[in-house]
């Protein structure tokens, strides 16, 4: 009687200290969402579901948690996932110096304007953009316009490295690229009407100044006016008027940020490099391009000729 009484005691003194750990001690995989549904849960939902048990996973979201909580967790040996941009700033901004950073869910352009400590190593950082290769967008357009040979671009500064990468895949595949730099959202308007009198297919890419959610109808009214179909990068641009769009889903990205995040280790803290998700959707608006007159090609052949996942 007395020994079983002993192991409840020392049972329960366990789980009293269990309740009163932090949960953020080390080694704690932590994901932190912008915001608590919709794309962001769904690739939160993806990243647990694949990461397994490997490692404890918490899930936050930005409005649960202050400044000073995300400076201790990021001031333990965990790897932190934030889900989407004002996620991984909050991140950035209040980093403790320790932790390792993995974002999922944020443009190319906008990781490499995160601002990191300067003594955290950056192989502690990493992400899976949201955005898509130069090569497989090009792909998108050559099977869905194979006669196109002029690709018209309006991007702002903060897209020059993605500009030389599509200059040079461009020229490779003897694709002309008609491009307008814009500084300030009122140029847009005008950088427009300059391309797309010379432009067979408009490419749209994530831009804080030339092309976001607060002009993105304007853009696209704008193209229709002219009869220009556009290729996006997200399967909501499909809903609202591009004739066709290669992205990466939620889910995708979840997946591939459990992949990585399963070579993390907490010692180190060392991360792998930087990347796009492996796997990618394609999707057409069937109704602009009629009314453009354009002839699509087969949803199921076009995804199997570009290595795409039906999502």
């Amino acid at each position: 009687m007395r020994r079983r009484f002993t192991m409840l005691r020392v049972l329960l003194i366990l789980l009293t200290w269990l309740a009163f750990t932090p949960v953020w001690a080390d080694g704690v995989v932590h994901l932190l969402a912008s915001e608590a549904g919709g794309a962001y849960r769904e690739a939160a939902d993806a990243f647990r579901a694949a990461f397994a048990a490997r490692r404890p996973v918490k899930f936050w979201t930005l409005a649960e948690l202050d400044n000073r909580q995300i400076r201790a967790l990021t001031s333990e040996n965990n790897l932190i996932v934030p889900i989407g941009l004002k996620a991984a700033r909050a991140v950035a901004e209040q980093h403790g110096g320790q932790a390792a950073v993995l974002t999922l869910m944020i443009p190319h352009v906008s990781a490499e304007r995160l601002v990191w400590p300067a003594n955290l190593p950056r192989r502690k950082v990493s992400h899976v953009h949201i955005d898509q290769p130069v090569s497989r967008t090009l792909s998108l357009v050559e099977a869905v316009f194979p006669r196109a040979s002029r690709i018209g671009l309006v991007v702002s500064a903060e897209n020059a490295e993605a500009v030389k990468g599509f200059q040079q895949e461009a020229a490779r595949r003897h694709l002309s690229l008609n491009l307008e730099w814009v500084a300030r959202p009122e140029q847009v308007a005008p950088a427009l009407r300059g391309v797309l009198p010379e432009a067979d297919v408009l490419l749209l890419l994530p831009d804080s100044v030339a092309f976001h959610a607060g002009n993105a109808q304007n853009v696209l009214l704008t193209t229709y006016r002219y009869r220009v179909p556009v290729v996006g990068f997200s399967r909501g641009l499909a809903k609202a008027g591009a004739v066709a769009v290669v992205y990466s889903s939620p889910a995708q990205i979840g997946r591939q940020g459990a992949r990585m995040a399963s070579r993390w280790k907490p010692e180190s803290g060392d991360l792998p490099a930087a990347q796009h998700a492996d796997n990618f959707s394609i999707a057409f608006n069937s109704h602009v391009a009629r009314s453009l007159g354009v002839i699509l090609p087969d949803l199921g052949e076009a995804r199997r000729k570009l290595g795409a996942v039906d999502e």
